[in-house]
């Protein structure tokens, strides 16, 4: 594969930075549509990235970048809703 490491780099830390970026808008979102706009963003973000670092020269592997970067970012804020048993939810009203 030919993805730089600033790709892959900058790719990971939007992955990790997008749920809290969410988390911290979500009660602006209505409560049906959070998880679609999680991954709008996560799309978003990690398209921004790979401009960014350049990551669309050249090759065709962008797109198992972005799927990468789709994929953590929406496994990151799973886990860590589960870990606080649901408490990220639109629904809840806490945290």
């Amino acid at each position: 594969m030919d993805i730089s490491t600033a790709t892959t780099f900058a790719s990971g830390l939007v992955a990790l930075i997008v749920p809290a970026f969410v988390q911290a808008f979500k009660k602006y979102i209505p409560s049906g549509y959070v998880g679609l706009v999680s991954l709008a963003a996560s799309i978003l973000f990690g398209t921004i990235a790979i401009v960014a670092t350049g990551g669309f020269d050249g090759t065709y592997d962008w797109g198992i970048m972005l799927a990468g970067v789709v994929g953590v970012a929406q496994t990151v804020y799973t886990l860590v809703n589960q870990a606080f048993d649901g408490k990220l939810s639109k629904d809840s009203g806490t945290i």
